[in-house]
């Protein structure tokens, strides 16, 4: 089915007959203020670990593993392009800071996907908290990007999910974490957000409260200059990175902050494009890292025809 179709949101179980996964893992486009309707979260636990197995299990095969630094987790698994000089793909997993690695919270369809299309790619490993602070780690995610790659140094593509989305678009809208890599934000062409969070820490706890606010507050704390600080969208004011794509399920409150970050970036100059996919709450967050990548899943399309007018293989 193509992108743009539309999904009635408010009758996702009588809707063609199927249940709630099968309407996630279809995922069409809900377009205009479709995108506010209210879903809930109806998963049971059962589903939630069967979620996560799958996840987990979904590794890529292939690349080479590369350090690039001197702690044990500071490594990354590198697919190099066909191309010569290719623009790469930097991806941050999720798992709220503080879980999971750069193959077991992934996906495998994405990497097929655009290493087949000429892209480089490469998924960062990085120090979890506690043992370090989310400061500290989006540091690491920034140190990363210097490892030696035979990439496109100009033409760098952040991706990430969940929390690895927050990084990235962190990274993105605060130039002072690759400054102090040695790396001027203007070489980070575009920002692939994964239906993430915590766009703008300080409304968390209104956005969504439950796990998401709880395990914000977990990893940043509740220091207000501190949240205002981690917070991608008190950032969004320029310089930025070249161009935007947050990518979202149902998930309400993070929809509502991603149309808020989408207007800052905007109102400074910097292209964003926010689209959304059908999947509430934890049954979508996961299915969008799973089959993104998949032809048949509408994002793909969406990412593929973004990325060609931004980031294109071959440079002009």
């Amino acid at each position: 089915m193509k992108a743009t179709q539309q999904s009635d949101v408010s009758d996702l179980l009588a809707d063609d007959g199927l249940d709630s996964i099968a309407v996630a893992a279809r995922g069409n486009e809900v377009m205009g203020l479709d995108i506010f309707r209210r879903t809930t979260e109806d998963i049971d636990i059962s589903r939630v670990e069967a979620l996560i197995s799958e996840m987990n299990a979904d590794q890529p095969t292939g690349g080479v593993d590369l350090a690039y630094g001197d702690k044990e987790p500071q490594h990354l698994q590198f697919w190099k392009s066909l191309s010569p000089k290719a623009p790469i793909i930097l991806y941050v997993h999720g798992g709220s800071w503080r879980i999971g690695t750069n193959l077991d919270s992934i996906g495998s369809a994405k990497v097929n996907h655009l290493v087949s299309q000429g892209y480089a790619f490469a998924s960062v490993n990085y120090s979890l908290i506690p043992s370090v602070t989310v400061k500290e780690q989006v540091q690491e995610v920034a140190d990363s990007n210097a490892a030696e790659l035979n990439i496109d140094p100009d033409r760098v593509i952040l991706m990430g999910h969940s929390s690895g989305a927050h990084v990235v678009t962190l990274l993105g809208t605060d130039p002072s974490y690759l400054a102090n890599a040695g790396t001027d934000i203007r070489t980070v062409r575009a920002v692939i957000s994964l239906d993430g969070s915590n766009y703008n820490a300080l409304a968390e706890i209104a956005d969504s409260p439950g796990p998401v606010a709880d395990n914000m507050l977990t990893g940043l704390g509740t220091d207000t200059k501190r949240l205002r600080d981690m917070s991608p969208t008190y950032h969004a004011r320029a310089p930025n990175a070249g161009a935007f794509l947050l990518l979202h399920v149902q998930r309400n409150g993070d929809i509502r902050q991603a149309v808020e970050l989408s207007l800052a970036l905007k109102a400074a100059g910097t292209n964003a494009d926010l689209h959304v996919f059908e999947g509430r709450w934890f049954e979508g967050h996961v299915q969008i890292l799973l089959r993104l990548g998949d032809p048949e899943y509408p994002a793909t399309a969406v990412m593929d025809k973004w990325l060609e007018l931004h980031v294109p293989v071959t440079a002009s």
